[in-house]
């Protein structure tokens, strides 16, 4: 019988041991308790592919998540319940139409113009740099009504609001 060298030894010895912890850990739990049954462990449905459990814990064996997390995910913290309040009477503002919604903010930074026989504006932003004269529209929401000295003047089409973007200083050493 063939003797296997000592490097080989050490090897198997520790493939066994790694198998050994492996195994180890798949049956123990980070409590030390020992892992559900294969008919408690969760299994994938076969229409949605998600996981369904067979014992659903009840919402009091979790932890509740921080205010900061909740805040995270947009989930307004509940209203703690008090004594009912008598209802409201029709405010008169209610009368008042809402405030008209603001355009978005550009998405370019106005940087400079040039002149090529009609004056365009050059804006940027951290994606790409365009050249755009009067009349044309910035990713489609945007028409370009005038290039002055100071700034751009442009109309959010979806609102048909104008709007103001000055030239960009440069920033001061």
């Amino acid at each position: 019988m063939s003797r296997l060298p000592p490097r080989r030894l050490v090897l198997f010895g520790a493939l066994g041991l790694s198998l050994a912890a492996t195994a180890w850990f798949a049956v123990e739990d980070d409590d030390g308790a020992t892992a559900p049954e294969a008919s408690q462990r969760p299994a994938r449905t076969a229409s949605t592919g998600t996981l369904a459990t067979a014992t659903p814990r009840s919402r009091g064996d979790w932890p509740a998540p921080a205010p900061q997390a909740r805040a995270a995910w947009g989930e307004v913290a509940p209203v703690a319940a008090g004594p009912a309040l008598p209802p409201a009477a029709p405010a008169e503002a209610a009368d008042e139409p809402p405030a008209p919604p603001a355009p978005p903010p550009f998405p370019y930074q106005f940087v400079g113009r040039m002149s090529d026989g009609t004056t365009r504006a050059i804006l940027t932003n951290a994606l790409r740099t365009a050249v755009v004269g009067v009349g044309e529209v910035v990713e489609g929401q945007w028409r370009v009504d005038a290039v002055d000295a100071g700034g751009l003047r442009l109309t959010y089409l979806p609102l048909g609001q104008a709007q103001f973007v000055p030239f960009a200083s440069s920033p001061s050493a």
